[in-house]
């Protein structure tokens, strides 16, 4: 069950985040840096122009998404863990075909932990789009229902923070690899978009 009325989380302690203030997480974390995706499709302005390339059928550049993946090396060979987990449905949608092609068989090659769980799976926990870095700061991700985001929620309240684990940690347990993901694409066990 997801509970996405962020009001029960808003509180003395919410602080909103701009975009350098969320980057700056992912250069400084500690030890961890996970997430839960929740939308079939997001819609960044930034990806556009490489969804629409994506989306023609071009061949996908080599040096795709190399600044995120490098970060992700440097973590990762520092012996930090990055990991998420998406929840999808047994018909991929378009944009999730991007993101995987894109974006996550580049992050998973760089030591990401890319994952993903069925909506029928999902646990019946509070949760939503999420960031947890170092298992002590929780950023929750706001999105319209177009999926574009409308803002970066950095949560200290210490209700929120457990909230975000038990899901982060139910959700890790109930989902399967970005490997399993891709075998039954080739196997056609799921339903995968034309471009």
């Amino acid at each position: 069950m997801q509970h996405q009325t962020n009001s029960s989380w808003i509180g003395a302690l919410l602080i909103i985040l701009n975009a350098d203030q969320f980057g700056n997480l992912f250069t400084t974390f500690k030890s961890s840096a996970t997430r839960i995706e929740t939308l079939a499709v997001y819609r960044v302005e930034d990806e556009r122009e490489n969804y629409e390339l994506y989306m023609t059928g071009a061949l996908l550049p080599p040096a795709r998404n190399e600044e995120w993946a490098a970060n992700i090396r440097a973590n990762v060979s520092a012996g930090k863990y990055m990991g998420r987990v998406h929840i999808i449905d047994h018909a991929l949608t378009p944009y999730l075909q991007f993101e995987i092609d894109w974006y996550y068989a580049v992050n998973a090659a760089a030591g990401e932990d890319i994952r993903f769980i069925f909506r029928e799976d999902v646990p019946d926990v509070t949760y939503t789009d999420t960031w947890i870095f170092d298992d002590e700061k929780v950023v929750d991700l706001s999105y319209d229902a177009e999926g574009c985001l409308l803002y970066i929620n950095r949560n200290d309240d210490p209700v929120r923070l457990e909230q975000a684990r038990i899901a982060w940690t139910k959700f890790r347990d109930k989902s399967f690899p970005l490997s399993r993901l891709l075998a039954m694409i080739r196997g056609s066990e799921l339903a995968i978009p034309y471009r």
